[in-house]
C-alpha cells in the first residue's frame, strides 16, 4: 500500500511538473503583453469613439471607482512584470488590449503619466512626478513608444544597454514594467 501511495506521489508531481513546460517552453522572454479591460462605455464618457476598440469589459465608472480605492485597476497590466534579456536582443511590446499603451522609459516608479485627469486620482496632482527618459540620450523626453490596440511595437537592442531598465505606460502608470539586460 505504502508503495502504492509513493508511486501516486510521484506521479502526480511529474505530472505537475510536465503540464507547466510548454507554458515555459511557449513564453518568449522578449515579449512582453499590455492588456487591459476597457469598454465601449469609455469611449461614450470621454466622448471618443477610438478610445476603446473591444466590445464587453469593464464599465468605465468601475474603472474609476478601482483607481480611487486601489490606485490601479489589475486588468490594465503588463505580462510579466520583469523580464529578463541577454544583451544583443530586442524587445517586442504586444497590446492584447482595446486601449493604446506605451512602454515609456523611466527613471523610477511611483510617479504620474501623460493624462492629467488619472495623476489626479492616483496621485492628487495633475503634474507627474515621473521622469520619462530618452535610454539613447539618458535625458529627459521621448520616446514614449505609443502601441495602439491589436498592435506591437519593437524597441531595439541598441536602446536595451546591460542593466536595468525601468517602463510605465505613460497612459496608465501603474502599469510597471523592469528589464534587465545581462
Amino acid at each position: 500500500m505504502r508503495f502504492l501511495f509513493r508511486k501516486g506521489v510521484i506521479a502526480a508531481a511529474a505530472a505537475g511538473v510536465i503540464l507547466t513546460l510548454p507554458l515555459a517552453a511557449a513564453a518568449n522572454p522578449s515579449e512582453i503583453y499590455a492588456s487591459d479591460a476597457c469598454s465601449p462605455s469609455f469611449n461614450v464618457a470621454l466622448n471618443d469613439p477610438t478610445i476603446c476598440t473591444r466590445h464587453g469589459g469593464t464599465p468605465f465608472d468601475v474603472f474609476i471607482q478601482q483607481l480611487v480605492q486601489n490606485k490601479s485597476a489589475g486588468a490594465w497590466h503588463f505580462s510579466a512584470p520583469r523580464v529578463n534579456l541577454r544583451a544583443g536582443d530586442s524587445l517586442t511590446v504586444e497590446n492584447r488590449g482595446g486601449e493604446t499603451h506605451s512602454l515609456s522609459p523611466v527613471s523610477q516608479f511611483g510617479g504620474g503619466g501623460i493624462v492629467p485627469e488619472l495623476n489626479l486620482i492616483l496621485f492628487g496632482t495633475t503634474t507627474p512626478a515621473t521622469f520619462f527618459i530618452n535610454p539613447t540620450t539618458g535625458l529627459p523626453g521621448p520616446p514614449l513608444n505609443f502601441v495602439p490596440a491589436g498592435e506591437e511595437t519593437t524597441i531595439p537592442a541598441s536602446t536595451l544597454t546591460p542593466g536595468t531598465h525601468l517602463f510605465i505606460c505613460a497612459i496608465h502608470p501603474w502599469m510597471e514594467e523592469t528589464v534587465v539586460v545581462r
